[in-house]
């Protein structure tokens, strides 16, 4: 299944985009005024690839999408208390 995203947010997130594309293998398709106009997918044997070890300082910024509607402070509260 690939996403879709508006060209500002590529530009604006070019370097996430691509270690999905690279390292999760992901399919991107970028849209302008609603028309799809690029995909990115990855290459099929690819160099970029991880071979053994994943770095994972180039998959800074994956996940982040999960917290954006969440109160981190509401969040982090509910699970400390849970420890008490």
């Amino acid at each position: 299944m690939s996403e879709s995203v508006s060209a500002v947010e590529a530009r604006q997130k070019l370097g996430e985009i691509l270690n999905r594309v690279a390292l999760l293998r992901e399919e991107i398709i970028i849209e302008r005024a609603g028309k799809k106009i690029a995909r990115l997918s990855p290459i099929g044997d690819s160099t970029i690839r991880p071979k053994g070890k994943l770095d994972f300082r180039k998959a800074a910024g994956l996940g982040k999408e999960v917290w954006k509607d969440i109160d981190v402070e509401t969040y982090l509260r509910q699970e400390r208390d849970e420890w008490v």
